[in-house]
């Protein structure tokens, strides 16, 4: 083998090898994650996604009780909407696994409680999805609804109204069950159409009427269970 064959033999052994660390690396950002949104630019492993209807619906970063506040808005149209989602869809980060567990956790709050959509869950391609979510469409309250690619959703009421003010909301998942935790209670269960995929993270609002609506998040985060 001459000298310069081995080194490009070696250079191509070590891409392969930092390429393989990042996959690594890439899998454990969500151990452990959580955002605060002090004042900084969105990071770049976010994907804003913003409705087609041409009215406005922004992520934007707003002044916060602690620092910096994330403001998700949906513009004055029936179905727009602002979204914030870790990564992309298809990213599926292995922690999100309910059969491996997981708890994801923000204090947020819904600018008004009336023809709006607002919600925070994890989802990945096909029907695969768990939603804590206000959707006054469905009902006055908080509601559990997923799905494990039926087609059909699964709603549990918590019988819980909706309010706007500042919430910590938590879903925590398991194999077979999910639950809505608010302000450290626990309101809402599902042992129904549990996936049992990986997901990613994702947090919406979205208008029902034809009448502006936001979300404000402070913080956000995610992490296995036994963490």
């Amino acid at each position: 083998m001459s000298v310069m064959t081995g080194l490009v033999a070696g250079v191509a052994a070590l891409e392969r090898g930092i390429a393989s660390q990042e996959a690594r690396e890439r899998v454990l950002v969500a151990r452990g994650w959580r955002d605060d949104f002090l004042g900084q630019a969105l990071h770049e492993q976010y994907e804003p996604r913003t409705d087609a209807l041409g009215v406005g619906s922004f992520v934007a970063l707003q002044d916060g009780a602690h620092g910096g506040v994330v403001r998700l808005r949906a513009g004055a149209a029936v179905g727009a909407y602002g979204r914030l989602m870790l990564g992309e869809q298809t990213d599926l980060y292995d922690t999100l696994d309910p059969d491996e567990g997981f708890r994801m956790i923000g204090r947020w709050r819904i600018s008004l409680v009336t023809d709006v959509l607002a919600d925070m869950f994890v989802n990945a391609p096909a029907w695969n999805h768990i939603h804590i979510v206000a959707d006054t469409a469905h009902g006055p309250n908080w509601y559990i609804r997923n799905d494990n690619n039926s087609g059909v959703d699964n709603w549990e009421d918590s019988g819980v109204a909706i309010d706007n003010g500042w919430h910590v909301h938590e879903l925590s998942a398991t194999s077979g069950r999910a639950e809505h935790l608010l302000d450290g209670a626990l309101i809402n269960v599902s042992t129904t159409k549990i996936p049992t995929v990986p997901m990613t993270p994702d947090m919406r609002c979205l208008a029902r009427a034809a009448a502006a609506r936001y979300i404000d998040m402070d913080w956000w985060t995610v992490r296995p269970q036994n963490l």
